[in-house]
């Protein structure tokens, strides 16, 4: 792979003028001007170009997402070279807590981006992002630390309620709100006889969180899955990603009411 590739390939399919001369570069034919000084190629990702094009370059969790991060369904996201309130319908301006590095490339590097993603979300969506990063080793603990630390959010020591055994920004979400109203649940339980499920609430709820992408033929192991959990004599709540983003408040009633009569609690029978 030549340099001009590589150089294509880190950015999205997306490039400076600056960039091309630091390189000893000139511009390829292939690759046509979206705005003054910035070039994109043919196969350019959209997003990236639509980011240039509007003035900034990639950011925040639209590069989170570039890397295989967990992040919260959101518009484009957008770092421009100063800060500005130019957010509009579709597209977030992003940058990290009262910093301003200088723009390098098409796509802000992971560190920058995950900065100012501590920036952008909420507190649950940060840990969603950090817990995602830790599950992939991307980061370890000592990191996801140092992020929370330079964030507004380093009063509130969001790092300890990490997890790295989480496996989607779904299974985060419940964990954070059910610890929030201080109901103990385990993650990532091995239970004879069904396998490892997302948590275990008291002895005998089992919740698991379905991912965006759910389906077959993993829909039927994981219908197999709760009918064995069943006839073992537990009780088993399945959420899809629409439950637990958009409809939160109805499935919380339901667990609460499982807890309530203290049907979480009690004897069951786990064969072998």
């Amino acid at each position: 792979m030549g340099e001009i590739e590589r150089l294509l390939n880190a950015n999205g399919g997306v490039v400076s003028a600056v960039q091309l001369r630091a390189a000893g570069l000139s511009r390829p034919q292939s690759c046509q001007p979206v705005r003054r000084g910035w070039y994109a190629c043919a196969s350019a990702d959209p997003q990236v170009v639509r980011a240039v094009s509007a003035g900034g370059v990639l950011g925040c969790v639209s590069v989170l997402r570039r890397y295989g991060v967990w992040v919260p369904e959101s518009d484009l996201h957008i770092r421009y070279s100063e800060r500005a309130s130019r957010s509009r319908p579709g597209v977030r301006s992003c940058h990290p807590y009262r910093l301003d590095p200088p723009i390098v490339g098409a796509v802000d590097p992971l560190d920058i981006a995950v900065a100012s993603a501590a920036n952008c979300l909420d507190a649950e969506g940060l840990v969603v992002v950090l817990d995602s990063m830790l599950n992939k080793r991307m980061i370890q603990m000592a990191d996801a630390r140092d992020i929370v630390a330079a964030s507004r959010f380093a009063h509130l020591y969001l790092a300890e309620r990490c997890d790295p055994k989480s496996e989607s920004g779904t299974e985060t979400m419940i964990r954070l709100r059910l610890r929030a109203l201080n109901i103990q649940l385990r993650t990532q339980v091995d239970i004879p006889g069904v396998g490892r499920v997302d948590f275990l609430v008291g002895d005998r709820l089992i919740i698991e969180a379905d991912s965006r992408e759910h389906h077959s033929p993993k829909y039927q192991s994981d219908r197999t899955r709760d009918r064995v959990a069943i006839t073992l004599g537990f009780l088993v709540i399945r959420l899809t990603y629409e439950d637990i983003v958009y409809r939160w408040d109805v499935i919380l009633e339901d667990i609460l009411a499982i807890i309530r009569r203290r049907a979480h609690r009690g004897p069951i029978t786990v064969s072998g």
